[in-house]
Order: C-alpha cells, then structure tokens, then sequence
C-alpha cells in the first residue's frame, strides 16, 4: 500500500479482495437529470431499466443521497468500490423561505452530514439539449473550487443528459474537449493541483433509454482506480507474494 496516499485510511487489502470507499458529487444546473443520473447509476443492470416514478433516494429538503457497490476484477483481485452519491441542488443562491434549499444552504448542509469526507469524482453535469446549461459548468466549477470539493485525487467527470432529445444542439465534441482543458487549466491556476487528462472524463447519457449508462459507469470506476492507486498496490502485492516464493 502506498502509505503517502492521503485516503489510505479509505483503503482496504486482503489476500484476494481490494476495498475502497469514497464520495461522488453531482452538480450542475437544475433540471439537467443529476437525480436521475444518480439513481440510474445506483441501480444500473445490463438490460434492466430503472423506474423513474420509483424515486427511492434518501432526501433532505433538496439535498440527495445514495449509496451503491460497483465491482471490478484486475489479476486475482476482486475490487469493490462503495460510494456515497451526494446530489446538489442546481438553484444558485440561497433559496426562499419555504422554497427549499438553494445551492448555498444545501452545500453547508452537505458539509455537515455527509459520512464521506473525500470526494473522489466530481460530476460536473449540463444538458446536451440546452447549451446554457454547458456554459454554466464555469460558474459551478468554481463553487465547486470556492467550497473545497476538489482534492488532489478529486477526478472530474463531464457528464451531458438528454442524450435522446431530438432538439438540435451545438454542444459538439470539440466544444467537450475545449471545457476539459479549461477546467484542467482552472483548476491547476486555482488550487495548484495537476488533474491532467487521465483525470477527467467525459460521458453523455440517456436516462431514458440508459444510452451511455454503463460507459459512466466505467469512467467513475476508473476515478477510483487512479485516487486509490489499485493498478500500482496490485502490482506491488504480487512482486511481494513472488518475492516470498
């Protein structure tokens, strides 16, 4: 184990089985499908879909959460990744009495009762169907860095819904690329970390018809992969059993 790693503590090895915990945050403006990300990427079966009426997140005024289990095999290692889904709500501000909580309340409520201190993947989430919603990721990228949501192993998913609107959009491939370098560049001016271009991501997705699900998948497993370092601790444990033989 790589005991300079600041989330060792997340970190557990035995003989056949790697665990590791950490926190996923979505956040973006409202109505561009966190929720439904979430409960689509907590529920995901290959094949199965997700009932959207069925909404079983825990929820706190407008402060969300999940939790969900994915796994992973690598050499003779079965990997399990837990993880607690934290939903923001994309209202900016603070909300209104009796409107709920708006993204300044719900952060310092987040702040207070999340169980996870360490958040490993970022969502930063926008509409392919509404190109505001994409220009907006600036402003939630840095609540993002204002409210410390970005460690140093933090990895930032991109992530566009709507994958199945039929509304014409200009949010292109090469619109994705040119943000992934702003918010590496951003956030290298900001808080002096590297990310680099194994650190983030990108997905678009349906939640309609789990177009895309099991990509997004993927990328948040391979998040975990980088924070925790698994391809190197395996490495190392199997030169240490080779060694002993």
């Amino acid at each position: 184990m790589n005991t300079n790693n600041p989330i060792d503590k997340l970190l557990i090895c035995r003989e056949t089985d790697i665990i590791c915990t950490g926190g996923i945050v979505f956040i973006g403006d409202g109505m561009v499908g966190k929720t439904h990300t979430a409960l689509n990427l907590a529920s995901y079966r290959k094949g199965a879909f997700y009932d959207a009426q069925c909404n079983n997140l825990s929820k706190s005024v407008n402060l969300e959460f999940d939790y969900f289990i994915l796994y992973s095999n690598i050499e003779k290692y079965k990997v399990t990744i837990s993880s607690q889904l934290f939903i923001l709500p994309g209202q900016r501000g603070k909300g209104e009495a009796g409107e709920g909580l708006a993204f300044e309340d719900a952060i310092d409520m987040y702040l207070n009762v999340r169980s996870i201190n360490d958040i490993i993947t970022l969502i930063l989430t926008y509409s392919l169907s509404d190109i505001r919603t994409f220009q907006n990721l600036e402003y939630w990228l840095n609540k993002a860095i204002d409210h410390e949501l970005i460690s140093d192993y933090t990895s930032i998913i991109l992530l566009g819904t709507h994958l199945d609107h039929s509304i014409s959009t200009s949010i292109n491939d090469s619109m994705i690329e040119g943000g992934k370098e702003f918010i590496i560049k951003t956030i290298e001016d900001k808080l002096g970390y590297n990310i680099g271009h194994n650190r983030i991501y990108s997905s678009k997705i349906s939640n309609l018809t789990r177009t895309g699900i099991g990509d997004l998948q993927d990328n948040v497993s391979q998040t975990f992969f980088h924070a925790f370092e698994i391809e190197k601790l395996v490495q190392s444990q199997m030169a240490n059993e080779q060694s002993i033989v």
